[in-house]
C-alpha cells in the first residue's frame, strides 16, 4: 500500500484542526480539488508557488514550506517520475499467450503476489522488444514511472555494476547528493523507499545473476520486468517471481512479420518458399526482420534464393553476418558458447555435425561417448542457456541456426576422424534400437547377418507397448539419420535402419514414412551393393505398394525381394515376402496363384515353427480358399488360425484371427455366429495402435448387425468407427458416415460376396 507523505500528514491533520475539507481547502488555494488530491498522494510535484498558497490558507506560518522543502531535498515521492522506458517496437506481432500471462502475473501482485516477472530466452527470441511492449501497456498504472537499464550481463563488454545503475535510478528519481553517499545497502534501502511512496517499474534488461540486481529491487507496489539468455533461478526463488521461457514466434506470427517487413506481395507470389526462410530463420523475429531489411535493400533478391542459401549448415549463417555486433549471428552465439563449461561445449558441438535434429539423453550418450547421466546433465546446461530446447516427450532438439554455429565450430574444433566415429555410433545405436523395438512387433524380424556391426550396442527386446513407444517417438529421427549419416564404417546399416520399421509401419498405417524409408533403403542397398539389403528394400516397398493400392508395382517388387530371398536361402524374410506377394495377388482376383504363395510361406512358418506367421498367413489363406470357392477348406483353415493364435497367447493376434473368422462367417451369411468374434476381436483391440483395426472390426460388426435387421445398433457401430477413422483422417470416415446415416444394407448382402477386398494391410496387423 502506498504510504501517505510527511507533507500530505501535516496538510490533513490543518485542516482537520480548522474544520476543513479538502474542497474547502482547494477553494480557497484556488486549485481544483482533483489537483489538490493527486499533489497529497505524491502523482504532482510540489512546487514552491503552490505549497506557499496552501500553507497560506491554513495558517500554518511557513511549517509547510519547510516540510516540503526537506522532502525535495532528500528525493522523496514528490520528486521527479523518470520515464526511461525506450520505444515501443512498431508492428508488434504474435505474443497474445504471454502478453495474458504478463498481465496475469500483475493482477496476481496487485492482490500480494509475485512482482517479479523474468523473461527468459535465447538469442533474438525478442526478450527486450516483450519487456517493451508490454510495460508500454501497463505503464499508466504506476505513477512513479518507468526505470530502465541494459545489466550487459551477457553481452560485449563488462557487465554494469549494481552500484552504477542503482546511482543513475537515484538521480533520475530526484534524490539528493546525500541519498548519493553512503554503502551500497544504505543506498538500496533509499531507493526502496521512494519507489514505496512511488510504485514504479523497474526493467532489468540482459541481467547476469540475482547478485548483479539484488539491490535495485524495489518493494511492494512496484513491478520489475528482468531477462535474461539464462535461467534465474536464484532470482525466482528469492522473489517468488513469474518465469516466461520465451519460445520462437509461431509459424503463422513468423509469416506475419516477414510480410509486415518485406511486403505481404512477396509473400503471397511465394508462400512455400517464405515458410521455408521462417522456418530457416528459427522463426526468430530478428532473424526474420534481418531477412526482410535484406529483401528490402536488395530488390533482386527473391525468398526462394534466400530459402535455397538457408537451406545448409554451411552457408545458413551468411545472411546473418555483420559488422554491427547486434545483428551479428557469431558474436550473438558466441557469448554463449563461450560462458559454456568445456564438456557442455563439446556436447554443443557434436549436436551441429549429429545426422540427427532431435536428441534424447541416451542419443547423447552415445553421440558423445559418454555415460546417459552426464549427458542428460549437461543438456540441462544447454537448456538453461538456451541452446537447446526441451521438447514434450522429454527430447530436445536444436534450431536450425543454433545448429549451423555448432557446425561450423565442431569443423574447426573437433577432428574429422572423431566426427565420423559419432556419426557412426549414432546410426549403429539407432539401428540397433530400431531392429530389437521391431523385433517384439514381430518376433525374429532383426537380421542375423548385420549383429556383428552391432556388437557394441545389444539390445535386450523391450515389450510390445514400449517397442511402439519408442518407435512412435523415434521413427522420424531414425529416418532422418540414414538419410543424413555418411558411414564409411557401416554401410549395410544405412539399408538396415530405414526397413527395419517395416512392422512398425504396417501396424500403424504410417505410409508417407513407410515409402520414405522404402525407397531410402532401397537407394541405400543399392549403393552398397547389398543383395540382402536390396531384397529387404524390395519387400519394404512391395508392401507398402499393395497397402496403398498399387497392386502391380508391389507384385513385381514383391516377386524380385522373394527370388533374391531364395538365392540367400534365407528363410524368414522369404516366408513373409511370399505372404506379402499372395496378398497382392488376392488383391488382383488371381487366387490360384495367391493361394499357391500363402501354402508356400506356410511351409516355411512351419519349418521355422514361427506361430504368429503361422496364424496371420493361415488366416489370409482361408480368405482366398473361400475367393476360390473352396469353403468348407476356408473355415476349417479359419479355425486352425484361431486355434493355433489362442495357444499363442498375443492379443493382437487372437484379434486377428477373431477378427478374420468373422469375415469369412459373414461371406457365408453365418452373421451371428460372425458377430461372436467380432466382439471378441473388439475387445482385443483397445490398445491407440490400433484404432484403424477396431475401426475395421466395428464396421464389418455394423454390416452383420445390419443384415440381421438390428439398425439402431449398426448405425451406432457405424458412427463410432467413423469418428475414429476422422480422427485418424481416413478418407473412408465420409462413406462410413454415410452409410449410417441412409442406413442402407451393404452391397455385398444381397449377393453374399464382398463389395471389395476386406484387408488391405498385410494380415498379421490386424
Amino acid at each position: 500500500m502506498r504510504h501517505i507523505n510527511s507533507f500530505a500528514e501535516a496538510v490533513h491533520r490543518l485542516r482537520r484542526e480548522r474544520g476543513m475539507s479538502l474542497g474547502d481547502v482547494a477553494a480557497k488555494a484556488r486549485y481544483s480539488p482533483s489537483y489538490l488530491s493527486k499533489l497529497l498522494h505524491g502523482h504532482r510535484a510540489l512546487l514552491p508557488e503552490v505549497v506557499r498558497q496552501i500553507d497560506t490558507v491554513l495558517g500554518a506560518k511557513g511549517q509547510l514550506e519547510r516540510l516540503a522543502e526537506q522532502q525535495r531535498s532528500e528525493g522523496s515521492a514528490g520528486g521527479n517520475k523518470p520515464m526511461q522506458l525506450p520505444a515501443d517496437v512498431p508492428g508488434f506481432v504474435g505474443r497474445a499467450d504471454v502478453l495474458q500471462a504478463m498481465d496475469a502475473a500483475l493482477t496476481s501482485q496487485a492482490n500480494g503476489g509475485a512482482h517479479t516477472i523474468v523473461i527468459e530466452g535465447g538469442f533474438w527470441v525478442g526478450k527486450t522488444a516483450l519487456a517493451v511492449h508490454w510495460v508500454t501497456r501497463i505503464l499508466g498504472r504506476f505513477p512513479g514511472g518507468c526505470l530502465f537499464a541494459d545489466m550487459r550481463g551477457l553481452g560485449p563488454g563488462a557487465p554494469r555494476t549494481p552500484e552504477e545503475v542503482l546511482d543513475g535510478f537515484l538521480q533520475a528519481l530526484g534524490a539528493g547528493q546525500a541519498d548519493l553517499n553512503g554503502p551500497l545497502e544504505v543506498r538500496a534501502a533509499r531507493f526502496r523507499s521512494i519507489l514505496a511512496e512511488r510504485p514504479a517499474v523497474v526493467v532489468l534488461d540482459n541481467i547476469a545473476d540475482y547478485s548483479q540486481v539484488r539491490h535495485l529491487l524495489p518493494g511492494g507496489g512496484s513491478v520489475v520486468v528482468a531477462t535474461s539468455r539464462e535461467h534465474q533461478a536464484s532470482l525466482l526463488l528469492r522473489t517468488g517471481g513469474v518465469s516466461i521461457d520465451l519460445p520462437a514466434l509461431p509459424i503463422n506470427d513468423a509469416l506475419t512479420l516477414l510480410a509486415s517487413r518485406a511486403g505481404g506481395h512477396r509473400v503471397a507470389a511465394d508462400p512455400v518458399a517464405a515458410e521455408a526462410v521462417v522456418r530457416r530463420c528459427g522463426r526468430l523475429p530478428m532473424a526474420v526482420l534481418i531477412v526482410a531489411e535484406h529483401l528490402q535493400q536488395r530488390p533482386d533478391s527473391t525468398l526462394g534464393k534466400i530459402a535455397d542459401q538457408l537451406a545448409t549448415d554451411r552457408h545458413r549463417l551468411d545472411l546473418f553476418t555483420s559488422p554491427d555486433p547486434t545483428v551479428n549471428i557469431h558474436g550473438v552465439i558466441d557469448l554463449s558458447y563461450l560462458a559454456l563449461p568445456p564438456a557442455a561445449a563439446r556436447l554443443f558441438r557434436l549436436l551441429g555435425i549429429s545426422p540427427a535434429y532431435t536428441v534424447s539423453a541416451d542419443s547423447a550418450a552415445v553421440l558423445a561417448d559418454i555415460e546417459p547421466d552426464l549427458a542428460e546433465s549437461l543438456l540441462t546446461v544447454l537448456r538453461q542457456a538456451h541452446l537447446v530446447t526441451p521438447m514434450p516427450d522429454g527430447r530436445y532438439c536444436i534450431d536450425y541456426l543454433l545448429r549451423a554455429y555448432a557446425h561450423q565450430r565442431a569443423l574447426v574444433e573437433e577432428h574429422l576422424r572423431k566426427v565420423e566415429e559419432a556419426q557412426d555410433r549414432v546410426l549403429r545405436w539407432y539401428t540397433a534400437r530400431a531392429l530389437a523395438a521391431n523385433n517384439s512387433l514381430i518376433p525374429n524380424w532383426r537380421d542375423p547377418t548385420i549383429n556383428s556391426l552391432l556388437a557394441d550396442f545389444g539390445q535386450a527386446g523391450p515389450g510390445f507397448d514400449e517397442a511402439m513407444s519408442w518407435c512412435q517417438t523415434e521413427v522420424a529421427t531414425a529416418l532422418q539419420i540414414a538419410k543424413n549419416t555418411r558411414s564409411h564404417l557401416a554401410k549395410d546399416l544405412l539399408w538396415a535402419l530405414p526397413t527395419a520399421f517395416l512392422p512398425y509401419f504396417a501396424i500403424t498405417r504410417s505410409w508417407t514414412d513407410w515409402l520414405i524409408a522404402a525407397n531410402d533403403g532401397l537407394d541405400a542397398a543399392t549403393a552398397a551393393e547389398s543383395t540382402l539389403g536390396i531384397a529387404r528394400g524390395l519387400q519394404v516397398l512391395g508392401w507398402a505398394e499393395r497397402d496403398l493400392g498399387r497392386t502391380s508395382e508391389a507384385i513385381s517388387h514383391l516377386t524380385q525381394a522373394l527370388e533374391l530371398y531364395g538365392e540367400l536361402g534365407d528363410e524368414l524374410p522369404a516366408a513373409w515376402t511370399a505372404h506379402g506377394l499372395a496378398l497382392a495377388l488376392s488383391d488382383s482376383q488371381r487366387h490360384g496363384d495367391a493361394i499357391a504363395h500363402f501354402q508356400a510361406a506356410d511351409d516355411r512358418f512351419r519349418t521355422l515353427r514361427h506361430d504368429i506367421g503361422g496364424v496371420v498367413n493361415r488366416a489370409a489363406l482361408a480368405l482366398a480358399f473361400h475367393e476360390a470357392g473352396d469353403r468348407e477348406r476356408a473355415l476349417d483353415t479359419a479355425r486352425e488360425a484361431l486355434d493355433l493364435a489362442q495357444r499363442h497367447g498375443s492379443d493382437g493376434i487372437q484379434s486377428l484371427a477373431h477378427h478374420s473368422l468373422g469375415i469369412l462367417l459373414q461371406r457365408r451369411g453365418e452373421h451371428r455366429t460372425a458377430l461372436t468374434h467380432f466382439d471378441s476381436a473388439a475387445i482385443l483391440r483397445q490398445r491407440p495402435w490400433q484404432r484403424w483395426n477396431l475401426a475395421d472390426t466395428l464396421i464389418a460388426r455394423a454390416d452383420s448387425l445390419l443384415a440381421l435387421g438390428f439398425r439402431p445398433h449398426a448405425t451406432a457401430a457405424y458412427e463410432q468407427a467413423a469418428d475414429i477413422l476422422e480422427s485418424l483422417r481416413d478418407s473412408r470416415a465420409h462413406e462410413i458416415r454415410a452409410r449410417a446415416a441412409v442406413r442402407g444394407k451393404p452391397e455385398w448382402a444381397s449377393k453374399n460376396a464382398p463389395a471389395g477386398p476386406v484387408q488391405r494391410l498385410p494380415s498379421w496387423t490386424r
